[in-house]
């Protein structure tokens, strides 16, 4: 019944998180505790602050244009008014600790040891396709610098087209590319709301990817849950029919 398989790309095909929070402490220690004299607990905190006030503001103009192109500009923002609640001067400072970070962010990047398992085991009989939020420019360059574009038939990301995940609207387009009905579709990925309930409002069929073994947040729903994605082409052919959500 599954003819193309998608998948979300930080934290699912490869560790994100993880290597971005720690890229950003090595730039804060090697840029500004030196000039602070700050541990690095309290300048994360600061950070985290900034962080969370500027990803409410990407959802509006003059943001939201900008960060689509590019991640920098809303990067550098959040470190400039990190520093400013910190005391320090921001000019000049914000835009390197911007790059450095990013720096040490990209040059960190890598992929789960089951990813190129797991696509190379499923592309000889599905067709497969990604979905990823983010700026355009870093999001490429990822894709790029991992190696995973020629592994996929349809690459979108938010930045490219204006929209992203939960929407309805970059799953009907990724639908209309393939040209697929709904039920002939599963989409993969680590976040329940982005991911999994984004693929179950358009009729698609979905899989949680669960690594940590976290409770699943609706358990009444009958989404099969992956511990691995090396579980993966064993379950594709055994994947039912799923409801949208909020059908009956």
């Amino acid at each position: 019944m599954i003819q193309a398989v998608g998948f979300d790309l930080d934290d699912t095909l490869c560790v994100y998180m993880p290597v971005a929070v720690q890229a950003r402490r090595q730039a804060f220690a090697e840029l500004v505790q030196p000039l602070s004299g700050l541990d690095i607990e309290t300048i994360d905190e600061a950070y985290q602050r900034a962080f969370w006030q500027m990803m409410e503001e990407i959802k509006q103009e003059p943001w939201r244009s900008r960060y689509w192109r590019s991640g920098e500009p809303t990067r550098t923002e959040t470190m400039r008014r990190m520093l400013i609640s910190l005391g320090l001067p921001p000019n000049g400072l914000a835009e390197r600790l911007s790059a450095r970070y990013l720096e040490l962010r990209e040059s960190q990047l890598q992929l789960f040891e089951d990813t190129l398992p797991t696509l190379n085991a499923l592309r000889e009989r599905y067709r497969l396709f990604l979905i990823t939020n983010g700026p355009a420019l870093e999001q490429r360059r990822e894709l790029h610098r991992l190696g995973l574009e020629p592994y996929f038939e349809l690459i979108a990301i938010e930045g490219e087209l204006g929209v992203g995940k939960p929407d309805p609207a970059i799953f009907q387009f990724v639908q209309a590319r393939l040209n697929l009905a709904p039920h002939h579709i599963l989409f993969v990925g680590n976040s329940w709301a982005h991911d999994v309930k984004g693929a179950l409002q358009v009729g698609w069929a979905a899989a949680w990817l669960n690594r940590d073994g976290t409770p699943p947040p609706e358990p009444e729903l009958p989404v099969p849950i992956l511990r691995s994605l090396q579980e993966l082409p064993m379950l594709v052919p055994s994947v039912p029919p799923v409801r949208q959500v909020g059908q009956v």
